[in-house]
Order: structure tokens, then C-alpha cells, then sequence
């Protein structure tokens, strides 16, 4: 006998009593964009599985029906979602394939050596015209992304005293100032006779303006938000050149006393003033995927990514109140998160689920921490 589900549970009680979803909406103050997601189980227009547990039980409770019936019923329909096996996920929809006795894993490595060949021809092309314009771009200070292959380190600097970082050609450092995420990487390095000078690139979360600039070894420089690339910046920071070899720099990072008119700033009670810089600091989470497995990533309530992730790719993520992240093979996934040390996700062809989210320190109300939910 096959069992109503809940989004047509929902739907004919409410059609039995002759309610529009208008009608609803009026009595329950529910938006009429929840209502339809829960009577055809688009559950992504929720922020959070929480939500939906709530609308479902208020929504219920209005239909007089069940509710412990209705939230067991759509806790049980997720799980069947979410064990859903690899195979389900990937395998073709055509019954052509079937009739040929298609061997999936001839597909799975004919579309990896397809995908090699096209990533190939794009970092060909990329580096072939890159060559010519960083300096073009540098100077008229155009709009730039920041590379996909550049891993962040999440680290922080103190107010006392400077940071030393290391920077390579694929690992950069993001640090939070006055309340904003700044990242720090080496866009190139300029091989000199007698020294080397590192082009180090500059980036204020949320804007896209990359901002270049020149240090040799014993150099420093002062970002501020007189520079118009980062207008943005509510605070100075320094930045010296301790040592710059041929494809990697190391640089002592420096937060000044000064913070810009208008950031976030507090008069105590003799009336002198005193910054106070929160410890917002996003959610970060870097994903390495040493075989095939399907993902998915929700970002802040958004859809992020759901599909399938070949083995060798890595996926940063980046969020500013909560992250959930699912896969469906724990052990093909290795995760780095806000600068913790690498780990595997879970056991072989085992799904794994985590979310984190942000919230206030309960021990100091103006940081924040980020913690892991469980299951």
C-alpha cells in the first residue's frame, strides 16, 4: 500500500475544507510562499530544517491534523532522500543504457578524462592572457575574482603585535579586521638579479576589487582606505616583506590603533574613545575530494551546489550565519574548516551531514563563535 506523503496530506485536508491558500495565510499569519513549499515539499525554501519542523506543526495544527504524525512522516521521507545510494543519484534516466549494459564505470572515467582535456585547454588559455594584463589590471584597477586555485587559511592577528604569514602560489591567508574578512595572496613573483619582488594581491569581503601591490624583502606598505581599489577598509593595516623567494613570500601583518570615521566604535563613560572589534569572522570551509561523490551545500538558506563532485576537486565554501554541508561518501571527502586541521568526513559509502552555524559567545557577548550541530 503506498502511504500519502505529507505535502498531499496537507494539501487535501486543506481542500476538504474548502481553504484557498490565501485563506491560510490570513488566519495562520503564514507567508503564502511557505504554505506552497509545504504542500509540494520544496523544503529549500526554509532557512533551516528547524523552520520547517515549526510551519509544518503550526500549518497541522490549523488542518486539526496529526502534527507527531506529520513531523515523523517527513522526518522519515528526508531520511529515504538522504540514503539514497551514489548509484540512484548518477545513474541514467534512459532506458537505452540499460538495454546496452552500459558500464558505468567506463561513463564515470570517460566524463573525468573529458573534464581533464576542457580544464587543461582553460588554464592555457587563462595563463597564455594573464601574461600580458596583471600590470594592465593593476594600474587601472579593474574588477578581478580571486583565483579558484588559491586555498585561505583562516588565521588571526592580534591587536598587540604583528602576524608573520606565509604565502605561496596556491595558499593565501584570511584574517578578520574591525569586523571585516580580509584575504592576502601572491598574485606572481618577480625573479630579480639581486632580489626577488612579490606582487601580492588584497581583498575586503564582500567586495570583488582586488587590490596589487609591489614588496621586496624589507619593504612594507600601508593598506588603508584611502586606496580606492579598498575605499572599504575600516582600518590600516601594514603589511612588511620579511622574505620573498621564487614562488613564495613571507610577511608580517599589523593592525593600526586607527579606525576609519563612521566603523564601529564605542565612547566609554569618561569620553574617550575605544574601538572594539567583534570577532565576526564567516564560515569557512574547504572540501577535498579525493574520489566521486555527490554533494550538496546550503549557504545561508540558499542552494549552494547539488551534484556530483569528481574525485581531485576542491570546493571553498564560505558563509556569513550557517553552512550545511551533505556528501555521500564520507571517506572520499577530507575537510578543512576555519583553519582546523584536516580531517575525513566519515566511514566509506557512509552519508554524512554537518552544519555549522554562528552564534554569540556565551562567555563574551560581543564574539562570536562557530559551532558544529548534531544530527
Amino acid at each position: 500500500m503506498n502511504q500519502k506523503r505529507v505535502g498531499q496530506i496537507l494539501r487535501e485536508a486543506r481542500e476538504e475544507k474548502k481553504l484557498t491558500v490565501k485563506d491560510v495565510s490570513k488566519d495562520t499569519n503564514i507567508s503564502v510562499k511557505y504554505i506552497l513549499a509545504l504542500e509540494t515539499e520544496d523544503y529549500a525554501q526554509f532557512p533551516g530544517e528547524t523552520f520547517t519542523i515549526g510551519f509544518l506543526k503550526n500549518y497541522g495544527s490549523y488542518l486539526k491534523l496529526d502534527t507527531g504524525m506529520l513531523i515523523n512522516l517527513y522526518r522519515g521521507e528526508k531520511i529515504e532522500e538522504s540514503q539514497a545510494p551514489l548509484e540512484e543519484l548518477t545513474k541514467p534516466t534512459s532506458s537505452f543504457y540499460y538495454d546496452l549494459n552500459f558500464d558505468k564505470n567506463k561513463l564515470i572515467t570517460a566524463i573525468s578524462v573529458l573534464m581533464v582535456a576542457i580544464a587543461a585547454v582553460l588554464l592555457y588559455t587563462f595563463i597564455d592572457g594573464s601574461s600580458s594584463g596583471d600590470d594592465v589590471a593593476e594600474e587601472s584597477g579593474r574588477r578581478l575574482e580571486i583565483p579558484e586555485n588559491i586555498d585561505f587559511i583562516n588565521r588571526s592577528v592580534p591587536e598587540t603585535r604583528p602576524e608573520s604569514f606565509i604565502l605561496t602560489a596556491n595558499q593565501g591567508v584570511s584574517f578578520s579586521a574591525s569586523n571585516q574578512q580580509c584575504k592576502l595572496f601572491i598574485s606572481s613573483v618577480e625573479q630579480g638579479s639581486d632580489t626577488n619582488t612579490a606582487v601580492l594581491a588584497f581583498n575586503v569581503y564582500p567586495e570583488l576589487t582586488v587590490y596589487k601591490f609591489r614588496l621586496s624583502e624589507g619593504q612594507e606598505k600601508v593598506l588603508s582606505y584611502s586606496i580606492p581599489e579598498i575605499s572599504s577598509l575600516r582600518r590600516s593595516i601594514r603589511i612588511a616583506a620579511q622574505s620573498v623567494t621564487g614562488s613564495s613570500a613571507k610577511v608580517l601583518v599589523s593592525l593600526s590603533e586607527e579606525e576609519k570615521q563612521g566603523a564601529a566604535v564605542q565612547s566609554n563613560p569618561q569620553g574617550e574613545d575605544s574601538t572594539k572589534t567583534l570577532g565576526d569572522v564567516p564560515i569557512q570551509v574547504t572540501l577535498f575530494f579525493s574520489k566521486p561523490s555527490y554533494a550538496e551545500f546550503m549557504i545561508d538558506g540558499q542552494m549552494g551546489f547539488r551534484g556530483l563532485v569528481q574525485g581531485g576537486e576542491n570546493k571553498t565554501l564560505e558563509a556569513k550565519d550557517r553552512l550545511e554541508i551533505k556528501v555521500g561518501d564520507g571517506s572520499a571527502v577530507e575537510m578543512i574548516q576555519n583553519g582546523k586541521p584536516k580531517v575525513v568526513l566519515g566511514r566509506p559509502g557512509k552519508l554524512v551531514k554537518k552544519v555549522y552555524i554562528k552564534t554569540p559567545n556565551p562567555y563574551d557577548s560581543t564574539q562570536f563563535i562557530i559551532k558544529e550541530l548534531g544530527e
